[in-house]
């Protein structure tokens, strides 16, 4: 994961040049269990078609993503260029978090991927064709607001999330599924959401009593026994169509917050059936805020992650929204 850095500009601080007629593509040849390069081709051949000037980069590893996104960024750091993802949630998350300026971005994304929370959020076509079509003959950018979270015992790191960043049950969750070959196995058979499902309820039999601290904006710091997870969304869905905050916006300036805490575990796992119909809003032991920023304080470690990628085991973790940074094509 990146390294602390300032507030990504939202207003350029030089007159840049436009390479609007240009698209640069970073592709996941590997995403939605090896069909990527073969979604690819179609797209390629769409493109050839239409006569669309463009330059594909392939991913070849964990992280890659990320890598051309800086260098990229980089290379054209004094121009507007069209920087668009062929992949899923997690190579989305690669490229954000390797962008150097933001200002200088027009993002299309396609997704590919097995979960696909982003294009979910974004109301973006399932078929890859028609979401490249979208993007070709958009006229308008759609500012949309991303979150970041800082770690470690004095913040020292930090990430961007387009999605969903949380601390334990669901952050654990992604690690189990990502480490699994259950995931691939049932993603062929088309129900990759059911990994997470299993997931869920092993690992809500294993989690730690564990107790914390949380803080919204300046407010008072808020005591919170026996906490079994906590999801900041920028988004509505999490985790393949999770509704783990049914009101969230990602334009409203604010970030949505969802924590379960000081419940039964039997009793949580009555819950977790009502929040996979999005009907958990009310029930005792689930509450939900909106934010500008929070602060929350572990007593002892627990998984973290940033739209399902891994941030290892903090104990202390700040999230903050920064609106309306993320120009979107759609």
């Amino acid at each position: 994961m990146a390294e602390r850095r300032s507030r990504p500009e939202l207003l350029s601080k030089v007159s840049r040049e436009s390479r609007q007629d240009m698209y640069y593509f970073i592709v996941n040849v590997a995403s939605r269990t090896g069909k990527g390069r073969k979604i690819w081709r179609r797209l390629e051949a769409e493109l050839k078609e239409r006569k669309v000037a463009y330059r594909a980069f392939l991913t070849k590893y964990k992280g890659h993503a990320g890598e051309l996104a800086e260098k990229l960024t980089e290379k054209y750091q004094e121009e507007v260029i069209s920087l668009v993802v062929v992949g899923g949630d997690g190579t989305a998350n690669e490229v954000v978090n390797g962008i150097r300026d933001f200002a200088g971005i027009r993002f299309g994304y396609i997704p590919t991927g097995s979960g696909n929370d982003l294009g979910r959020g974004l109301g973006l076509p399932k078929d890859p064709l028609a979401a490249l079509k979208r993007i070709l003959e958009s006229q308008e950018l759609y500012e949309m607001d991303m979150g970041k979270v800082y770690w470690g015992r004095n913040l020292e790191k930090s990430a961007y999330f387009t999605i969903s960043s949380g601390i334990g049950m669901d952050a654990e969750v992604c690690r189990r599924v990502n480490a699994a070959g259950m995931k691939v196995f049932l993603n062929r058979l088309h129900l990759g959401r059911l990994s997470y499902f299993i997931q869920t309820i092993l690992t809500l039999a294993e989690l730690p009593d564990v107790q914390a601290s949380l803080q919204f904006d300046d407010g008072e710091k808020e005591r919170i026994r026996g906490l079994i997870c906590m999801a900041v969304m920028n988004h509505r869905c999490e985790g393949g169509g999770l509704p783990m905050a049914p009101s969230a916006s990602d334009q409203d300036g604010k970030l949505s917050v969802c924590y379960i805490h000081g419940i039964k575990k039997l009793r949580a796992l009555f819950l977790l059936f009502t929040l996979l119909r999005g009907k958990h809003v009310g029930f005792q032991g689930i509450e939900l805020a909106d934010c500008e920023s929070c602060t929350l304080w572990l007593q002892e470690p627990l998984t973290g992650h940033t739209d399902g990628e891994d941030l290892g085991d903090p104990v202390r973790l700040r999230y903050e929204c920064l609106p309306g940074v993320l120009k979107v094509i759609k």
